[in-house]
């Protein structure tokens, strides 16, 4: 029978004997050459109580054998800390983000020096592939709202300087998986690499096309590993990857050579619908689903000539729209309300840009759909919970009953077109207030935008 070690009956036991032995430790560690054993032993009790979600008691057990025994083995204390890094990053999902990762950091960088590459290659890659997580992580947080309500950059350079220090040590450890034989980790390790540098790439400037270049180069060389017949789930998700940064490149380009960014991104994303089903992975087949029909939009974009806007490919956007409701079968507003909010808001925006100039009876019912559902993401993405996607969506819902206003109650949807306007510029400017009263800095406010930016008129 296993032992349960969330049980309460268990925790004191353990605490009692982890002290014990550290106790003997510290006092006979110079003539008894099992204590490494005992230790190990501890640390795996401590994984135990990591993996059922105790991870507060398994740091303290990690922190009493550091503490306790104070002259560990450099091994053996590179083994404690890494594990102890592994308990901190998953800490980091649960509260206090910031300080948690920090302290990962920190554990990662000593077990890097602990453990030399040439006594211990592999369980210095994997410290390494450990500090390039939590900094990836990092990153992401001092990267909220970038680029913000206000058109700032918020932490930019300290999310800049944590992916270049993650990629770093994601390339260190790929050497030595590289030489050591390791296929399946070399192709993790390139799949980090290749959602750093995407990561790099959203903070804009000279070189977000060169950092998408080397996301690709590293998503396909994570592909030549993860094959579809040994490992679908793995491939899959860097199919999905790779989909995003072709998709981001093509937004960076122009004429033909976006329209070939615009084709691959939507080949990666149907090679990982191939894998990701309905019955097996849903979840993962929304959000692919859910990109695919953003790669669609791009394609069939409208483009302006002579004075008209003319569409490219209305049968793409027809395919957008039935990827976004495939995806919103999954995406309930009960059980995933922000995804189900930008995803309700995404199919708003196909549905106007498919109206067109709105001529007719079918893009006035375009349009109805796409207030609704703009309505039903407002329900989620409020004011008070996010300002500037309440401010998008309210931009956006200006836009759509301005257009309709062309059809029906030239009046009333007029008015309601400017209301939703109002509303939007309102949320702008309290998100630049509440930036500025964080500290924030920049030349334009960035509160007054044109009300037709995120759609064609």
């Amino acid at each position: 029978m296993a032992i349960e070690m969330s049980s309460p009956w268990m925790v004191g036991p353990v605490f009692a004997v982890a002290g014990a032995a550290l106790a003997w430790i510290a006092t006979e560690y110079r003539t008894r050459k099992t204590y490494r054993g005992i230790l190990l032993l501890l640390a795996k009790c401590a994984d135990d109580f990591a993996g059922v979600g105790q991870v507060e008691k398994a740091l303290s057990i990690y922190d009493q054998i550091l503490k306790g025994v104070p002259r560990l083995e450099p091994a053996v204390r590179g083994e404690i800390r890494f594990r102890e890094g592994l308990s901190r990053y998953a800490s980091s999902f649960e509260g206090a983000r910031e300080e948690n990762l920090a302290l990962a950091v920190e554990a990662f960088e000593e077990a890097i020096r602990l453990f030399k590459v040439e006594a211990d290659p592999i369980e210095h890659a994997q410290a390494q592939n450990g500090l390039g997580i939590s900094l990836v992580r990092l990153s992401e947080i001092e990267g909220d709202g970038v680029p913000d309500p206000s058109g700032r950059k918020g932490g930019a350079e300290e999310m800049a300087k944590n992916l270049n220090r993650a990629i770093l040590a994601f390339e260190a450890a790929l050497k030595i998986y590289a030489a050591e034989g390791r296929g399946q980790e070399e192709a993790q390790t390139e799949n980090n690499i290749g959602d750093a540098y995407l990561l790099l790439s959203q903070i804009g400037g000279p070189k977000a096309a060169e950092a998408l270049d080397k996301a690709i180069e590293a998503y396909e060389a994570a592909l030549k590993f993860r094959t579809a017949e040994a490992h679908p789930e793995d491939r899959a998700e860097t199919q999905t990857s790779l989909g995003r940064a072709w998709m981001a490149l093509a937004q960076l380009a122009e004429g033909d050579l976006r329209e070939g960014h615009l084709d691959r991104a939507i080949s990666s994303f149907k090679a990982a619908l191939e894998i990701r089903t309905k019955e097996d992975h849903p979840q993962e087949r929304a959000e692919t689903q859910t990109l695919f029909g953003m790669a669609l939009v791009l394609e069939a974009e409208p483009q302006a000539a002579e004075g008209e806007i003319r569409w490219s490919d209305r049968e793409g956007l027809k395919k957008a729209i039935e990827a976004y409701e495939d995806a919103l079968a999954v995406r309930t507003q009960e059980a995933r309300p922000l995804e189900f909010a930008e995803t309700k808001n995404l199919l708003g925006e196909a549905l106007v840009i498919l109206a067109g100039a709105a001529n007719g009876p079918a893009d006035g019912a375009n349009l109805k759909r796409a207030i609704r559902a703009f309505e039903e993401a407002l329900e989620v993405r409020t004011q008070d919970f996010d300002p500037e996607g309440y401010a998008e969506i309210q931009n956006n819902l200006g836009v759509a009953y301005r257009k309709l206003s062309k059809l029906e109650d030239r009046e009333g949807n007029l008015e309601r077109s400017i209301l939703a306007y109002e509303a939007a510029l309102r949320a702008r400017a309290a998100g630049a207030r509440r930036w500025g009263e964080k500290g924030g800095g920049g030349e334009d406010s960035g509160a007054e935008k044109s009300g037709d930016e995120a759609l064609p008129s």
